[in-house]
């Protein structure tokens, strides 16, 4: 693996390209085409407002609304299943789960379920992304990714949240 740091930060724009790429196997688009982390890397220091993203073949989305995705996180770390998750400006969190599992929570009318879409990825300097836990195993000596959890375990933790918000309005 080619990154110049382990785990890589929000601030190392080629740690984090080469660890989609290499450590996740994540393909990086710009523009809806196939890019290494190099030209990923020098496309940002010119074009700051660029995009990379990926396009999620390895794993489905479940995107909702980001006061409700703050707290399905709190009570998703109180459990033993780690979701990455992605803040998306001030709106959205997006959890990423094992492909193919995301339908079974098609019934929550909160949740927006991805198959296959682009995924907007945090690399610097674009504004408003940024891992709030990254998909990676930032404890491991080396390079690691985590294993995707079952759409059907972040079921409870949303079910929870989803109560007290529901409760709220």
């Amino acid at each position: 693996m080619r990154t110049r740091s382990w785990p890589p930060t929000t601030r190392d724009g080629a740690s984090l390209a080469h660890a989609y790429v290499d450590v996740l196997r994540w393909p990086l688009l710009i523009d809806g085409a196939p890019v290494t982390p190099e030209q990923a890397e020098e496309l940002m220091e010119r074009t700051p407002s660029a995009v990379v993203q990926t396009r999620s073949e390895g794993f489905d989305t479940v995107s909702v609304p980001r006061a409700l995705g703050s707290d399905v996180l709190l009570n998703v770390d109180r459990g033993r299943v780690t979701f990455p998750s992605l803040r998306v400006g001030n709106d959205v969190v997006t959890l990423l789960v094992e492909a193919g599992t995301g339908a079974c929570l098609a019934d929550i009318a909160e949740a927006r379920i991805g198959t296959g879409a682009l995924v907007p990825l945090p690399l610097p300097p674009t504004p408003g992304l940024r891992w709030d836990t990254p998909p990676w195993d930032i404890y491991a000596d080396s390079p690691t990714a985590l294993k995707l959890p079952h759409a059907q375990d972040l079921r409870k933790s949303l079910a929870t949240a989803l109560r007290t918000h529901r409760g709220h309005s």
